[in-house]
């Protein structure tokens, strides 16, 4: 990529799409965020970035999706969104030849890692970094994680694979017979499964994550209260299963915007605790894990940037 070509760097989520322009000379600017329930499709949305005046002429594209990529080929999870890169391409108006990647939104923050800086991440437990594998775990309109080793990422889609067996045992434990409503990691680990499950925990609707976290912090005696600290301990429960599973030395950084919200609250501790239970055998690894919280919600942007400048440049 020379350093005057600009590229058209993304992050599609289950909510909200974020667009932006990149290069090795003007970084990553332009920033712009889209609620998708205003849009009918991923088209719509881009016409409307690209509707700005004065819009450099684009030498590609890097789009990060929430849900799996198969080669060239991308569906969102939660939402009917799909297409494939030559779709962008061509709604892009690219000239041929142009290089146009699509990548999991996962993935994005895998590349964002070595790149981000203090205002985009918080500690949430100092450890010892080893190895080469990170972790990122996304919480937000859905669930899904990505490795990292060496700022190099493998895709998954996490969230479509079932509980795991203590996390099952603790939540039959609060909900009894409506556990079986919660199959799955995305079922009970997302947006929407915070809601589910305040709903099966005390029989009431709840507007949604957000809501139920602010009711928690303006009222410890909330039922939201309730739902928000025994959701953090399962969470905890969840995030030691991640530690034998991945291995990942350099730390789990917990991403979106329900794992902002809730570990951002004194839940923190209740997640901590459950997390650092005394075990023996690769799971007592997690005494000494680093925890992270990427607090910046355009990481992935920032990570389809780095992305679409290496490939560029031949050095991914």
């Amino acid at each position: 990529m020379g350093s005057d070509m600009t590229v058209l760097v993304g992050d599609v989520g289950g909510s909200n799409t974020r667009l932006a322009l990149a290069g090795p000379e003007i970084g990553v600017t332009a920033l712009q965020s889209f609620a998708n329930d205003s849009f009918a499709s991923l088209d719509d949305v881009l016409a409307a970035y690209c509707a700005q005046p004065d819009l450099p002429s684009l030498a590609g594209a890097c789009i990060a999706v929430a849900g799996p990529v198969y080669g060239n080929e991308y569906q969102l999870t939660n939402r009917n969104w799909q297409g494939t890169a030559a779709d962008l391409a061509q709604q892009l108006q690219l000239s041929e030849g142009a290089r146009v990647d699509v990548i999991n939104d996962l993935a994005a923050l895998g590349h964002s890692l070595p790149a981000l800086i203090p205002g985009q991440l918080a500690s949430l437990r100092a450890g010892h970094q080893r190895g080469k594998q990170a972790l990122v775990a996304g919480i937000g309109t859905g669930f899904n994680v990505s490795l990292s080793i060496n700022g190099q990422t493998a895709e998954a889609e996490m969230g479509h694979t079932s509980l795991s067996a203590p996390v099952s045992c603790s939540l039959r434990g609060l909900l009894a017979e409506k556990a079986d409503e919660f199959a799955t990691n995305e079922d009970l680990f997302s947006g929407r499964g915070l809601v589910r499950y305040h709903q099966a925990l005390h029989g009431v609707a709840a507007e949604g994550g957000a809501q139920i976290v602010a009711d928690y912090v303006a009222d410890s005696d909330s039922p939201a209260a309730q739902t928000v600290t025994s959701w953090a301990r399962l969470l905890g429960d969840f995030a030691r299963e991640l530690v034998p599973t991945y291995m990942p030395g350099q730390g789990i950084f917990f991403a979106g915007s329900v794992a902002r919200g809730v570990l951002g609250t004194q839940a923190c501790e209740i997640f901590l605790d459950s997390f650092l239970q005394p075990s023996t055998g690769v799971q007592s690894r997690c005494e000494t894990t680093p925890l992270w919280l990427i607090t910046d919600d355009a990481a992935g942007v920032s990570g389809a940037a780095r992305f679409a400048i290496e490939m560029a440049s031949g050095t991914e």
